[in-house]
């Protein structure tokens, strides 16, 4: 026997002993919270009793911390949580007299108690939390706290109340009065006084009510008959702690089913072999033990709790793994939900873990093909919830985003396994080639590149949490195509296991796992560290039909790696990361191929290669600067920037081509399309948009409504347009522009942004069309007159002028910055101040200005040769004569680096503006900066813009 099958054995041994005593089972932390509820039992109705349990109340006052409030372990709601119950128990038995505190004594601490939760709660970010109950059970905790003369206000109260609400409406009052064990019997404590809890008797399990120390002692006081079975359950929680931990109590008790599922799936699914690994057929007796008592189903308390998806899930699986043949019938029966399997009925929202568990379960069973629907929609579910933009990929039941990544890398590889195997079939290929693996080397990628300098993962070294990411690591480099990062995967598993083994001073116990506070189920972060350590990689070897089929070409891998490793802003990176952007873009290509003609065609038109640019460029710039911005967003933006170059061209091909005399016209039509796209606006106006409005770029041309209400079919009812231009010519253009201005402003995530943001983006999307053919005028008119130094009227007045208008609506720049905006919506409640409004909209300009400029340096023999006109174009550029190209250069180059500089002087006032809220704006437009310098890079070093085939002109946006 090895010496890790060695360390197995104390949990395996811990394991048989919960075989027949499911009731009496568990090893977790205790919990400060649960510890103060038990406090202040005392026997009702009479006075004369003290505390029933004077030695929690010792432990609360014990650990009670000089700045007075209770440990927040690592999460900011513990220290809310703690400080609440213990501030309540301190309260309640304030009058009664303690062994060497005075009264004096205790008034100070119930006032160092007080302050401290107040600062807990006016920085507290509501919207965030996860914890469970935590909507019913602290408003209901203010309460208690308001009848002691306590009262609290702060910012995020109205939204906690919010949640309250909800929450209570899922209560229906038969549940006072069910035979049916409920998972509302977990927090008792938060309907104290308020609900009748004489007809929850029946839905006690060996005393206790729904596993909870505190929801029991709340039901105890609040019985008008005394209950001897409640108590002694309190009694038996208390006696199953350790010396050391005298008079704590944990949050759960028993957690007979949590524990022993986990300990040994933990194990069995992660290199350890069960016939090595003695005494492991136990857990069979004790699964058979809980599925005689709950029909099939698996609870993680005791073999009579509530039952739930995720420890049958795991049941499941081990049964499975250890040869005893199980089907997930009764688990689909149960738990199934629209779109996703639940964990518990009534639950607030979906669990991510549950879902990567129900997956593997039914993977595992004897004929996964049989519940291929089922598995789908899991399937599904977990890419939802990892590209999703308005969502964290975060569990309920962990802080780390590790875990779920740990558990989705298990469940998806594992579908790919028995696909490629051919047990299943017939599941879409949009979904098995294209999510699932873009997705799963997402996970690789930012695995790897969010490991810290010591080897381990997250803010805080963790063990157990290193574990977790080596785990997904061994799983991820099963991916067919990822041969070529073996080395780096290899180097992070070791890295990561040395961490492990390290002797750096770290807590014994990590409180990672989320309850009503967080905890640490101690035997089972043992088995994680075990499998981190014992887990070979990669887990699985999968056919080369598989690589074959997701077609990611080497030969074109290997060159677009060697073009970006040779870029300036780029070249500093190791190649590894540049390529595995690569081979990220090459794989959001395989969704981006899906809209590329969904309105524009590519008649007469070359091979559009910055297709291929812009999923990697994006990729490489959100992987590079460690920005990792949700899927969702990325592809979204690269769809929009791949609609700006299209429109682009359009524009300047035909547009340019057919309208050249027309440019009027067009204007007229944009004008038309952004009163019918913006007209149902969700603030009931129109954005200040009338018929014929000017802004500059209409050239103060007239609104051509016509009024005597005659109209032109196909949508451009009522303008005068030129009659010498086919009226079918017209119809094409108003189609095309308005499905290109409704695909952005229909956009499911900018109909659910802020409404100020949302009119911002109809501002700056009709801006840049107009610009678009505002631009053609100004060329045309530079180009008419040969004799430009006397004779051409300087659009804007000057150059700065031009630059501050058409040239940063053209680039295209504040369009994408403020459709990305809408994107980052992400519920915090967060209003921006007029400060920071300003100054995102003046670091807009700057960005725009420092994108337009860049590529004019870039681009200006092309653009003369196009007839496009440029930025060097402009006088100011030769007040002192014609110096030569490389002065005019030189010039803009000095332009951009003062532009530059403004960028980074906004940065620096938004970091001072935002510093104490939400930074994924922040991040997100420091993301887009460094994605400009990849461009202006890619535009000094090649052109990437689509030329015509047919003779035509264009200038391509800057992003």
């Amino acid at each position: 026997m090895d010496d890790l099958n060695e360390q197995t054995v104390p949990l395996l041994q811990y394991v048989a002993e919960a075989v027949g005593k499911t009731h009496d089972f568990g090893n977790l932390t205790s919990s400060i919270y649960d510890t103060a509820w038990v406090s202040v039992v005392r026997k009702r109705n009479d006075p004369a009793s003290g505390l029933l349990f004077p030695e929690s109340f010792q432990y609360v006052l014990e650990r009670q911390l000089p700045s007075g409030g209770w440990e927040s372990y690592d999460s900011e709601i513990d220290g809310i949580m703690n400080t609440l119950g213990g501030l309540f128990a301190l309260k309640k038995n304030a009058h009664l007299p303690h062994p060497g505190m005075s009264p004096e004594d205790m008034v100070s601490r119930i006032d160092r108690a007080a302050e401290f939760l107040r600062q807990k709660l006016e920085g507290w970010d509501v919207a965030s939390c996860d914890h469970v109950g935590f909507e019913i059970i602290i408003p209901s905790m203010l309460e208690c706290l308001e009848q002691e003369g306590l009262f609290f206000e702060f910012p995020g109260q109205n939204l906690l109340m919010e949640l309250n609400k909800k929450k209570l409406a899922k209560i229906h009052p038969s549940i006072w009065s069910g035979k049916t064990q409920t998972t509302i019997t977990h927090s008792l404590e938060a309907f104290a006084g308020k609900a009748d809890f004489t007809g929850l008797r029946n839905q006690l399990v060996f005393g206790g009510m729904g596993s909870s120390p505190s929801s029991t002692a709340a039901y105890l006081m609040q019985l008008p008959t005394w209950d001897e079975e409640v108590e002694n359950y309190l009694r038996t929680v208390l006696s199953s702690r350790k010396s050391d931990d005298y008079g704590g109590v944990p949050g759960m008790y028993p957690t007979t089913g949590f524990e022993v599922l986990w300990i040994v799936s933990t194990l069995l699914e992660n290199g350890f072999d069960a016939s090595t690994l003695t005494g492991v057929e136990s857990v069979l007796d004790l699964t058979e033990e809980v599925y005689e008592s709950l029909d099939g189903l698996v609870s993680g308390f005791s073999k009579l709790s509530v039952p739930d998806a995720d420890d049958t899930a795991k049941s499941i699986i081990i049964r499975n793994l250890l040869g005893k043949k199980t089907t997930p019938d009764k688990l689909i029966e149960r738990f199934e939900g629209t779109d996703h399997f639940l964990t518990y009925r009534m639950e607030r929202h979906p669990s991510l873990t549950t879902n990567c568990n129900v997956l593997s379960a039914m993977l595992e069973s004897p004929e996964p093909m049989k519940y291929i629907s089922q598995i789908e929609k899991c399937a599904r579910f977990l890419c939802f919830s990892w590209t999703r933009s308005d969502a964290l990929f975060m569990d309920k039941w962990n802080i780390s985003e590790y875990y779920p990544i740990m558990l989705m890398s298990e469940a998806l590889i594992r579908l790919v396994k028995v696909w490629d195997q051919g047990i299943i079939n017939s599941l879409p290929d949009e979904l098995i080639l294209s999510k699932i693996p873009l997705v799963l080397f997402q996970a690789l990628m930012q695995t790897l590149q969010k490991q810290n300098a010591d080897g381990s993962w997250g803010p805080k070294p963790s063990r157990e949490i290193a574990a977790y990411a080596i785990i997904a690591l061994a799983n991820l480099a099963s991916l067919p195509f990822v041969s070529g990062f073996s080395a780096e995967i290899k180097t992070a598993i070791e890295r990561g296991r040395s961490f492990i083994a390290s002797n750096n001073q770290m807590p014994d116990v990590e409180y990672v796992w989320i309850a009503k506070t967080n905890y640490s189920p101690i035997n089972i972060s043992k088995a994680y560290v075990l499998a981190g350590r014992k887990m070979s990689y990669p887990k699985y070897s999968l056919s080369s039909s598989t690589k074959d089929q997701l077609d990611i070409p080497e030969k074109g891998l290997s060159r677009y790696s060697q073009i970006f490793s040779q870029l300036p802003h780029l070249n500093s990176f190791p190649l590894w990361r540049i390529r595995g952007s690569i081979m990220e873009g090459y794989l959001f290509l395989k969704q981006l191929k899906r809209i590329r003609l969904d309105i524009f065609g590519r008649t007469d038109m070359k091979k559009d290669e910055y297709f291929d640019f812009i999923a990697m460029t994006f990729s490489c710039a959100n992987n590079l600067r460690n920005s990792f911005l949700r899927t969702d967003v990325l592809f979204d933006m690269m769809s929009l920037v791949l609609r700006v170059y299209q429109v682009d061209e359009y524009v300047e091909h035909v547009i340019g081509k057919r309208f050249a005399h027309a440019t009027d016209d067009i204007k007229r039509i944009i004008e038309k399309i952004s009163l019918e796209v913006y007209e149902k606006s969700p603030t009931g106006h129109t954005n200040g948009y009338t018929n014929g409005l000017t802004n500059g770029h209409t050239n103060g041309c007239s609104n051509g409504v016509k009024s005597n209400g005659s109209s032109t079919p196909n949508g451009h009812e009522g303008l005068l347009l030129d009659e010498a231009v086919p009226r079918d010519d017209f119809t094409d253009v108003y189609d095309k522009l308005k499905a290109f201005m409704m695909s952005i402003i229909h956009h499911p995530s900018v109909k659910g942004a802020d409404k100020f943001d949302q009119e911002l983006l109809k501002y700056e999307l009709r801006e840049c069309l107009l610009s678009h053919i505002v631009q053609i005028e100004d060329s045309q008119q530079y180009y008419a007159h040969a004799d430009r130094a006397v004779n051409w009227i300087i659009p804007r007045g000057s150059y700065h002028g031009w630059a501050r208008s058409t040239a940063a609506s053209h680039s295209c720049a504040p369009l994408s910055l403020a459709f990305m905006r809408c994107l980052l919506k992400n519920g915090s409640g967060h209003k921006k101040s007029a400060e920071e409004q300003y100054l995102v909209q003046d670091l807009w300009m700057h960005l725009s200005n420092k994108c337009r400029m860049e590529n004019d340096r870039a681009s200006l023999s092309r653009d003369r040769k196009e007839l496009n006109l440029n930025s060097l174009d402009f006088p100011e550029f030769h007040l002192e004569g014609d110096k030569g190209i490389q002065d005019s250069k030189e010039q803009i180059s000095r332009i951009v680096t003062y532009e530059k500089r403004c960028c980074e002087m906004a940065f620096e006032a938004l970091r001072q503006v935002t510093c104490k809220v939400d930074s994924t704006d922040l991040d997100a437009l420091l993301f887009y900066y460094f994605l400009s310098d990849i461009y202006s890079d890619i535009y000094t070093m090649r052109d990437i813009s689509c030329e015509f085939q047919a003779v035509g002109k264009r200038k391509e946006p800057s992003l």
